[in-house]
């Protein structure tokens, strides 16, 4: 077997080497036979005649060669006067349409059969607010999780710097990422932002953005995913991440990555979020944080909440969903406006770089010390499943009252199927007021909304009897057969306003 691997494992490899060779032989032998033919045959040719004619030859073929010359450029000047001719009289070709705006996908997902099947998170305790509990000792981001968001974001920097000299990279953990949890890479729970200077950005990507020439001026939207892509590229390349998904098409572009497994203490890769000169991720951290130390059942209900929508599956933006920022004040708004008041209006400071969270004093704020958590989650399903009123209200935890509509954040119209309309949340951003964290949201998107918001509210019937088991099964996208009768019922609606049956609100889906 050495002697076979020595020889590169084929025995009959000398034999064909053989039959190569001696192929190549005869193929040369039989073009220096033609060769020598030829020479033969013209000097036999050119000795019989005279010098004159031979002088008469070779003019000939000094005019032939002048004659083909001069067709060839006779041919390419009319060629050019032809091109010059079409560039005056007619209209450039058109150009290709520009790339259209982001819509979430308008098709629900179908199932498909998975090796590992998810599986709902058990708790050895009783009663909800006790399962709530529990679980939030678990999801809590943890001081190791924060080690691990930092030791990442300095090793990505180390890489980047190498392309963006000067770049810094930030870590943002959401959750306690060394767990992992159903959707871990649709919705992962950490964040890594990359912020460099935009003429820095510029400089080091002309070359690979710039088409028209290397003076052309690119938009920031452009320069910003040419940024990530470049990013991406060195860090799978020289940093041992993987690559999983890409959402440019979203408001905020971005894509999702898997840390190598030795930078985690469970040895598995680590989803995570990649952005560049992107806020958002500092925006949550910087929410979540103050309005913590105002109430500490605030970070509760916000991970909680975040943790729901993602088992349930319904807050993938690409998939026409509110984004998991938006559920954030979403329950934010509701510790302000609903039945538990224990958060007042809050105004947002900016000191240079630095972003802070101060809370507006008000009469109206009761602390509600007796009420859980689970308490609150309670709370939140019931006022968004049967109190809040889109059409004629906007989420807004600036104004932390509920009335009608600011001017700053117009109602969402979210186009159906059949051509009508329904009104969707309208979400403030506090950090940009005139920005609808709303806008992400398909029709399909808000039929699962309402979906999700009334079998919560059923499993929630039974007070401290529901089981928080059955509440956080993971979604799985209903059967072909299912999802064909469902978009069916999506487009029945006769008008923009009338509800449309959802299957499976009458019982707990399987």
């Amino acid at each position: 077997s050495s002697s076979r691997w020595a020889g590169g494992g084929d025995e009959n490899q000398p034999a064909k080497r053989t039959k190569c060779t001696s192929g190549s032989m005869h193929i040369k032998f039989r073009s220096d036979v033609e060769t020598g033919l030829f020479l033969v045959a013209t000097a036999v040719v050119t000795a019989c005649l005279e010098l004159w004619q031979l002088l008469l030859l070779a003019c000939c073929c000094l005019v032939y060669i002048l004659i083909v010359n001069c067709g060839v450029r006779w041919q390419q000047q009319r060629d050019a006067h032809a091109g010059v001719q079409l560039n005056r009289g007619q209209q450039p070709p058109p150009r290709p349409s520009a790339r259209p705006p982001f819509r979430p996908s308008s098709q629900l997902p179908a199932r498909q059969e998975s090796k590992v099947p998810l599986s709902a998170p058990s708790f050895q305790s009783s009663g909800f607010s006790a399962q709530v509990l529990e679980l939030l000792e678990l999801i809590t981001p943890s001081q190791a999780s924060k080690n691990v968001a930092m030791e990442l974001a300095g090793y990505a920097q180390t890489i980047i710097r190498e392309t963006f000299p000067g770049a810094e990279v930030q870590g943002f953990a959401n959750n306690d990422v060394l767990r992992g949890t159903a959707f871990g890479v649709a919705v992962p729970e950490m964040d890594l932002v990359v912020t460099a200077d935009p003429e820095t950005l510029e400089k080091q990507l002309q070359g690979r953005l710039s088409k028209s020439g290397p003076k052309a001026r690119m938009d920031a939207r452009k320069m910003q995913k040419s940024a990530i892509r470049a990013c991406t590229d060195v860090l799978v390349a020289a940093g041992g991440f993987k690559f999983r998904r890409s959402a440019f098409r979203c408001e905020e572009p971005k894509v999702t990555l898997m840390a190598p497994g030795t930078l985690s203490v469970s040895g598995q890769g680590i989803p995570f979020d990649f952005w560049v000169n992107c806020a958002t991720p500092s925006y949550h951290t910087v929410l979540v944080s103050d309005c913590s130390k105002i109430d500490e059942r605030v970070g509760g209900l916000i991970l909680l909440v975040r943790r729901w929508s993602k088992d349930r599956g319904v807050c993938h933006v690409a998939r026409g969903h509110l984004p998991p920022y938006a559920w954030t004040l979403l329950a934010i708004f509701y510790l302000q406006v609903g039945d538990a008041s224990i958060v007042p209006p809050l105004k947002f400071l900016k000191n240079g770089s630095s972003l802070s969270v101060q809370p507006v004093q008000t009469s109206e704020v009761t602390q509600h010390e007796a009420l859980t958590v689970g308490d609150l989650f309670r709370g939140f399903i019931g006022f968004y499943q049967h109190q809040m009123d889109w059409q004629n209200e906007a989420v807004s935890v600036l104004l932390g009252r509920r009335g009608a509509t600011s001017k700053r954040t117009m109602p969402q119209l979210v186009p159906s199927s059949d051509g009508g309309y329904e009104v969707g949340p309208s979400i403030e951003d506090p950090f940009d007021p005139s920005r609808n964290l709303g806008a992400s949201l398909s029709y399909e998107g808000l039929w699962r909304l309402k979906e999700e918001l009334a079998r919560a509210d059923e499993l929630l019937s039974a007070g401290d009897e529901a089981s928080l088991t059955s509440l956080l099964e993971p979604w799985a996208p209903p059967e072909r057969t299912k999802l064909a009768s469902g978009e069916r019922l999506l487009c029945e609606a006769e008008a923009p306003g009338d509800v449309v049956a959802m299957p499976g609100a009458d019982e707990s889906p399987k």
